[in-house]
């Protein structure tokens, strides 16, 4: 028997609801200044504000589904449109996605985590889904890291953000947020020397047992287990003056002054006094704007691309393009997570004993820890923090000695340190890239041969899976939709390889190669060393 529905109160102003697979219809009647909840199935998963995220026609306004949910939206529903601050409801349908009306749509990680869209357009956990426990220990972390930031390093360190915003207006955490915010003022005032203090801090944090991934130059995340073994994270920022703005990475840079931020005064967060600016009124209103007082979900700041740019070309960053790749990401890591696959099975038999194996693109670390279960050496490095983190669980559960590792292949910067790191290697190093190709623009390509370039001379060797043209017009397991894929002329890859000192020494083009599900796809291997 099919799962009955939760049922929700009748519209109270009967606005007409229209939904399809894309999106969602409001007509007439709607205040366009305010902000409005949508709940599938009795849970929250999105916020709208009308004027910046409809498409107004005549039939009403249209808003489509976020890239991330869509994926979710497959079953049966009860959509409600609620006003934020009123919790007035507005409009209610029930409609089926799809063609599967014995399914219930349930927004939900792979936990069973309830999922909202934040203001990133993110699928994440809120902090008010957390249990009780989890966020006493978020909140103790929090009021830790924040000492041993000021301790350790000397800065003055406060909350900011989301974390600061929750604390001056209602002295607690926001329920729709998903992390904690601190951040401490830089001793210096110029880009180059504000990145070296912030691998400074990275260091000192590290010593003292705190772990640590990296967003940018300047946003360091700690990663913190919670008491039902799950993860949160807190975000550490360098602000910065720079040429008479504050810079707060990565969004904005406000015309704040020294008696803004300093003397530290402090605030009430959730029973506790924490370190805050000077004046925290007047700063949140250079964030958020005049109205930062009134609750706002759907906020989002409106970064003008010169400051984007800027931020970019400064401390660099791990956001391009991952948008598609995490919701993909959060929707199949557990039933991905086994292995080996047909490439790496073969790859064994090619791969001297005492190579290196680097994972290059490894997703879930299928393969890396096969590798490593064989008694190889395996890093796996790979774009998504969320796979990587899947991995080392997965490693550390099953006490398999494998190295996981963040690398972003569309920084230059951070393909220049990965290929001067592996060149000093002792040992003669294999990158293996199964399906990477697949998966990345030309840029990045290019970026993939400077590494083997840089690493392989006169001695290592490359190994390539990827999907070959003729692939383009055959039906995938995993839509397009759901994740970024490209399809590549094996002899334009060689003419690539050749074109960068590379040799080819082995080319397999064919079908049976990398069978998945009921998906055979025309894939071609490579094998190519560098002189």
């Amino acid at each position: 028997m099919a799962e009955s529905l939760p049922r929700s109160e009748p519209a109270m102003s009967g606005v007409q609801l229209k939904v399809n697979r894309n999106a969602f219809r409001l007509g007439p009647g709607v205040d366009q200044d305010l902000t409005y909840d949508v709940e599938i199935n009795g849970e929250p998963v999105w916020s709208v504000q009308p004027r910046r995220d409809s498409t107004g026609r005549e039939d009403g306004l249209w808003f489509d589904w976020p890239v991330e949910l869509k994926p979710y939206l497959l079953g049966r529903s009860t959509i409600l449109i609620r006003a934020h601050i009123s919790g007035e409801t507005v409009a209610e349908k029930e409609h089926t996605f799809g063609d599967e009306p014995d399914a219930v749509v349930s927004v939900r990680n792979s936990d069973g985590r309830p999922l909202a869209v934040d203001k990133w357009g993110h699928l994440v956990s809120r902090l008010e889904d957390e249990a009780p426990a989890n966020q006493e220990r978020l909140l103790d972390e929090m009021v830790r890291l924040l000492g041993d930031v000021k301790n350790a390093c000397g800065l003055p360190t406060f909350v900011c953000f989301g974390t600061l915003l929750g604390a001056v207006r209602d002295h607690d955490l926001i329920g729709h947020d998903n992390d904690v915010d601190i951040a401490y003022l830089s001793a210096y005032n110029h880009p180059v020397d504000i990145t070296r203090e912030s691998f400074r801090v990275e260091r000192r944090l590290r010593e003292s047992g705190w772990v640590i991934r990296r967003g940018s130059s300047v946003r360091i995340n700690v990663r913190l287990t919670m008491p039902d073994d799950t993860l949160r994270y807190i975000d550490i920022f360098s602000f910065g003056w720079v040429e008479g703005l504050l810079y707060m990475p990565s969004d904005l840079a406000v015309p704040a002054t020294a008696e803004t931020m300093l003397p530290l005064s402090t605030v009430e967060l959730a029973g506790r006094q924490v370190p805050a600016p000077a004046n925290s009124e007047q700063l949140l209103e250079m964030t958020y704007g005049p109205n930062w007082r009134v609750p706002d979900p759907s906020f989002r700041y409106e970064i003008r691309r010169p400051l984007k740019r800027r931020y970019m070309a400064w401390y660099g960053g791990l956001h391009a393009r991952r948008r598609m790749w995490d919701a993909f990401a959060v929707k199949t890591p557990r039933r991905l997570l086994t292995g080996p696959t047909p490439f790496a099975k073969w790859a064994a038999n090619v791969i001297p004993e005492d190579h290196v194996i680097v994972d290059l693109g490894c997703g879930t670390g299928r393969d890396t820890l096969w590798f490593a279960r064989q008694g190889r050496t395996a890093i796996g490095l790979d774009y998504l923090y969320y796979w990587i983190g899947a991995a080392e669980r997965e490693a550390a559960r099953r006490q398999i000695s494998a190295e996981f590792r963040v690398c972003d292949l569309s920084d230059s910067r951070a393909v220049l340190a990965l290929g001067a790191e592996l060149a000093r290697m002792e040992s003669p190093v294999t990158l293996y890239a199964r399906f990477l190709l697949s998966a990345v623009d030309e840029q990045i390509r290019q970026d993939i041969w400077r590494v083997a370039q840089m690493a392989l001379r006169s001695r290592g060797q490359l190994l390539l899976e990827f999907r070959t043209t003729e692939d383009a017009s055959r039906s995938h397991v995993f839509e397009r939709n759901e994740r970024q894929r490209f399809f590549l002329d094996p002899e334009q890859a060689v003419s690539e390889i050749e074109a960068t000192g590379g040799r080819i020494v082995q080319q397999i083009t064919g079908d049976n190669l990398a069978r998945f599900k009921s998906e055979n796809p025309h894939v071609c291997r490579l094998v190519a060393t560098w002189s």
